[in-house]
């Protein structure tokens, strides 16, 4: 790719106050080239791009075959998030007598669903964080509604083992997913991930407990929806994409640094106050999510920018975290630390193969 075609695929994913005459001159340049319509698709930002140039009323600009598959992505986002909302509201339902006892993670529903403009933003399936000792009641009350532990393989749903029920349990921090065949439109599967451990370093019982004791409940459309208090939520996110992005396996698979987790970060600093952003640093040493929080906001600043300077107020409080931890990855197979030679951001993000970047530094042990 250009630094046209570079440029043009991250201003057309922001989605807070686009800029639309740079936007206009990149596309008269012929930056929405196959390849920037691809990593839109590759990076779920389809439905975001799509939402931005129409706003901006540059949809003329597009080739057809272009301006097709972008409106036909956001269409099928629309029909999609349709038979999502149905199935949280059913999940809503199937989960009344365990209210209190959870809290919806990630994109799945309260925050980021409502950030959203329709059509930008869908969710694979529904994460719950919970107690070890609520698994029993959630998992009673999933079963009451229908869903089944297990797999879908080549679009057939598989039973998990007693033994892969166990072993998720005592090694993930996760319970196998929960699925249920619903059969909606772009939707056969709902599937439900309830996990009692978070991202976090210090994540046991007693931080899991913390968290769920400060959440809210969140409008969304027509329900409410148990979320994160505003700092854990976000921290969370950040935590998520650390681990991601540091992690070699993810790296290697191109897992690491999937744009619209990027997106839904700017989204967050973008509409935060000057308030809450000098809240998030305090928070994220009480949760040791310092090297985290500083590392996703540095990453989503060094691509989208920082308009409204949040992002700034929370890396000045953050300025204890070591500048090199924010370009190490860990290998847990093999036991070894890496270090990224490639600083920048962007260079990193558009990369063909990011492994390619990375030199061994020394052992690494949990």
């Amino acid at each position: 790719m250009n630094s046209f075609e570079k440029e043009l695929l991250l201003c057309v994913c922001r989605l807070r106050k686009p800029d639309g005459e740079r936007l206009e001159t990149l596309l008269q340049k012929g930056a929405m080239s196959a390849a920037v319509l691809g990593e839109l698709f590759w990076n779920r930002t389809a439905g975001v791009a799509y939402h931005v140039l129409r706003e901006c009323g540059l949809l003329p600009y597009l080739h057809r075959e272009a301006r097709n598959a972008l409106s036909h992505a956001w269409e099928q986002n629309v029909r999609y998030n349709e038979s999502y909302f149905q199935c949280l509201k059913q999940l809503q339902t199937a989960l009344a007598p365990c209210a209190g006892l959870f809290a919806v993670l990630k994109g799945g529903g309260g925050y980021l669903c409502a950030k959203y403009p329709d059509g930008c933003r869908t969710s694979n399936d529904a994460d719950l964080l919970t107690l070890p000792e609520s698994l029993t009641a959630l998992g009673k009350a999933l079963a009451d509604a229908g869903f089944r532990q297990g797999s879908v393989q080549n679009g057939v749903f598989v039973p998990a083992s007693r033994e892969e029920i166990v072993r998720s349990r005592m090694t993930r921090g996760e319970t196998v997913p929960y699925l249920k065949e619903v059969d909606l439109p772009y939707l056969r599967y709902f599937e439900v991930d309830v996990n009692f451990s978070p991202d976090f370093k210090n994540g046991g019982t007693k931080t899991v407990r913390e968290l769920l004791s400060r959440a809210v409940s969140v409008p969304f459309r027509d329900i409410r929806v148990p979320a994160l208090a505003g700092e854990d939520f976000f921290l969370h996110l950040c935590a998520h994409l650390y681990k991601e992005a540091t992690t070699y396996p993810w790296i290697s698979g191109k897992r690491d640094m999937t744009l619209y987790k990027y997106v839904d970060l700017y989204l967050m600093l973008f509409d935060m106050t000057e308030e809450e952003a000098v809240r998030i640093p305090e928070r994220a040493r009480a949760l040791n999510l310092e090297t985290e929080c500083a590392f996703a906001v540095s990453e989503t600043k060094a691509l989208f920018g920082d308009e409204t300077g949040t992002g700034i107020k929370i890396l000045e409080r953050l300025t204890d975290v070591c500048a090199d931890s924010l370009l190490t990855v860990i290998s847990p197979e093999e036991k070894k630390k890496y270090r990224y030679t490639e600083p920048d951001t962007a260079a990193r993000f558009f990369a063909t193969d990011r492994t390619a970047l990375l030199e061994e530094v020394g052992a690494w042990r949990p």
